[in-house]
This record gives C-alpha cells, sequence and structure tokens, in this order.
C-alpha cells in the first residue's frame, strides 16, 4: 500500500535528483523508496551478522555472561559511528 510521504530537503538536492530519476526514466518517489529499501536491507544484514556473532561466541561464553549487556553494548556500537 503507498502513503504519500512529506520531506524538507535541500532545493539544490532536489533539482539533482530529479534530473537523475528523468534520465534513468523513473520516478523520484521510486528512486527514494529503492534508496530507503537498500538501507532496510544493510540494517538486517547487520542485525543477522549480529545474532550470528552471538551465537558463535554463545558456546564459549561463561555461563554467567550477561547477554542483554551484550546486546546493548553491540547496539551502541552500531550507534556511535
Amino acid at each position: 500500500m503507498k502513503t504519500k510521504l512529506t520531506l524538507s530537503i535541500d532545493k539544490e538536492t532536489i533539482e539533482k535528483s530529479r534530473k537523475i530519476a528523468q534520465n534513468k526514466q523513473q520516478s523520484l518517489s521510486f528512486l527514494i523508496e529503492e534508496l530507503l529499501n537498500k538501507e532496510i536491507e544493510k540494517d538486517k544484514e547487520k542485525q543477522l551478522a549480529l545474532i550470528g556473532e552471538l551465537r558463535g561466541i554463545a558456546g564459549r561464553a561463561p555461563k554467567n555472561t550477561d547477554w542483554k549487556k551484550v546486546i546493548r553494548e553491540s547496539a551502541g556500537e552500531k550507534y556511535e559511528k
């Protein structure tokens, strides 16, 4: 289902983006949606990598490991970049 969205973007960026969309014979909305979907996929891949990493260390970790702390620290690293 498509929903309208209002964005505030620099005028020059909009003009350049419209030219790119026109050259590709696509709408600006389509290009923006594509970019957002790529970012969503990157985020999913990072989450899956973190899960794999946690699974890998789970077998080697001490029994008293604070997993909530490990996850918080990993998430903190993600947003500190």
